[in-house]
């Protein structure tokens, strides 16, 4: 027996989980590259995900291949870390590379770790699964994973740009 239930006074446009969680900032032109805006959600933890701005130009594209093969030496997708103090993490700077995107286009973006700390997890599922990014951007189309040091968590953010100050940059 279906009951009816009365959504007068339900709130339908509540934040996402994303939005709920975390704390959001933006680094606009990364590499400076217009246009080359990356997303990054600070938990409540403080670990860091790199994602891609809803505005980034490749939303418009079909993505060929991504790959975290920085340079012939590394290859941020093979990086095991492990136990409590993740040993084995790659250390990152906020200018760090994780990844090349490159479009069908032949465009490609160099994406950033926007944030100092220790890389804990690459997004190795975007190797098979490169439209995760354009379909499941602030889920299962994650880049990455930094955990900043433990100094840093509170002031990690600060040289990113809140939403306003996004919008207010993209806008005009």
């Amino acid at each position: 027996m279906l009951e009816e239930f009365d959504l007068k006074g339900i709130d339908v446009n509540q934040p996402s989980v994303l939005e709920r969680y975390h704390d959001i900032r933006y680094l606009a032109d990364g590499c400076k590259i217009s246009n080359n805006d990356h997303l990054v959600a600070q938990h409540h933890n403080k670990l860091c995900l790199i994602m891609l701005s809803a505005r980034h130009p490749i939303h418009t594209k079909q993505i060929e291949n991504i790959s975290f093969k920085i340079n012939e030496n590394v290859d941020l997708s093979e990086v095991k870390v492990s136990g409590k103090k993740k040993k084995g993490a790659q250390f990152m700077g906020p200018n760090s590379r994780l990844c090349f995107i490159t479009c069908k286009d032949g465009s490609v973006y160099p994406i950033l770790s926007c944030v100092k700390g220790k890389l804990i997890e690459v997004n190795t599922n975007l190797i098979t699964s490169p439209e995760l990014i354009l379909n499941k951007g602030n889920s299962d189309g994650y880049i990455a994973v930094i955990q900043p040091k433990k100094d840093d968590e509170k002031i990690v953010m600060d040289h990113l740009l809140e939403l306003s100050e996004y919008n207010k940059l993209r806008d005009g």
